[in-house]
């Protein structure tokens, strides 16, 4: 048997089934990217906090022993430095995590919008399917009343 030709339908069909696919797999990847991104922030930070109170430790034990004031100052500044990153670093964190509601809120809509797609996708499979099987598909029967005004409609 030789392959079947294709047709307009049929390049109907197979478009909607690839964007179909093509956007579930998009949006599924955009999300597990951004996850991705916000476990990264999450284990700088705590790295960070984990700098953030050995550097604490150090201030408190050169205060204790009287270190010099210039090594005192450098700790302090280093600690100064390292709360301003943890700062900037939460601040991104927060970010990331709007970024990420923001996603999985526009992968719903998106994903329920596509739905229309999946409808298309199954009209062209059934209109597919009545061209190559006519017998198989069910007739249209007109309603009692239409049936009634048409053969009051004809002479007799």
């Amino acid at each position: 048997m030789s392959k079947a030709i294709a047709t307009p339908l049929h390049l109907l069909q197979t478009l909607t089934h690839t964007l179909n696919e093509e956007l579930q797999g998009a949006c599924a990847r955009a999300e597990q990217e951004a996850l991705k991104a916000l476990e990264k922030l999450d284990r700088q930070q705590a790295k960070l906090r984990d700098k953030l109170e050995e550097s604490e430790q150090r201030l408190a034990q050169k205060r204790q022993e009287q270190a010099s004031k210039k090594s005192i100052a450098r700790t302090t500044d280093k600690l100064a430095d390292l709360r301003l990153a943890l700062k900037e670093l939460q601040g991104a964190r927060k970010d990331a995590q709007a970024y990420v509601r923001q996603l999985r809120s526009d992968t719903r809509e998106t994903l329920r919008l596509a739905k229309g797609l999946q409808r298309l996708e199954q009209q062209v499979d059934e209109a597919i399917e009545r061209r190559d099987n006519p017998a198989a598909a069910p007739r249209r029967r007109r309603s009692p009343a239409k049936a009634a005004s048409d053969s009051s409609a004809q002479p007799a």
